[in-house]
């Protein structure tokens, strides 16, 4: 892939990653019941230089076994892109946070990701579903810097419910290592799917 297709298939895939994160956030007006007016983001969440680059770090280290540099930085992106569900809050309305920070979502952007490009870019699909996994583990840690003993919670099964899950201690380690592995496998058996093609032909 040329030059210029790559930076085409990158600005694409943070579109469609950041487009799904905005839309799934909508399934919070599911729940009216247990919705509330968070307020603008800018105020509430303090985002910092430290979170924003912390974001893109854990997702470029989850993104390393991938074996593909486009992949690195693509997962570092898709980790902090994820927060584009904190758009909604400046629309001052009810709504549930961080409703993208689940499993269910991290499987459906897999899916579709993996539909967009093809059905064989496998790598693609497998950091899509890992950002999600490295964005919690960094907030689960950042969490705890800022407020030591805290715990990070997310709806991790919505829109199925909307329990929040809590996580503390070395869980954002296991959340990461996770997302490591996921990655690696993936990178392993879509190499050894590109090898046995190959001899094929």
């Amino acid at each position: 892939m040329k030059i210029s297709g790559q930076i085409k298939f990158v600005i694409k895939s943070c579109a469609i990653f950041s487009i799904l994160s905005f839309g799934f956030s909508l399934t919070g007006f599911l729940f009216p019941d247990d919705s509330s007016i968070i307020g603008d983001p800018l105020i509430v969440s303090n985002p910092s230089l430290e979170h924003i680059l912390g974001h893109v770090f854990f997702g470029m280290i989850a993104g390393v076994l991938s074996l593909r540099l486009k992949y690195v930085f693509l997962i570092g992106a898709f980790a902090l892109l994820l927060d584009a569900d904190h758009l909604l809050q400046f629309f001052n309305v009810e709504m549930i946070s961080r409703m993208v920070h689940s499993v269910p979502f991290a499987i459906i952007i897999a899916v579709i990701m993996l539909y967009v490009f093809g059905k064989k870019d496998y790598r693609l699909a497998a950091i899509s579903f890992s950002a999600i996994i490295s964005h919690i583990a960094f907030d689960v840690w950042f969490a705890g810097q800022i407020y030591p003993g805290s715990t990070g919670g997310f709806p991790l099964f919505s829109p199925f419910t909307v329990e929040i899950i809590r996580f503390q201690g070395l869980d954002w380690l296991y959340l990461e290592i996770l997302a490591i592995v996921i990655v690696g496998i993936i990178a392993i058996l879509d190499r050894k799917i590109s090898i046995k093609n190959h001899i094929e032909k």
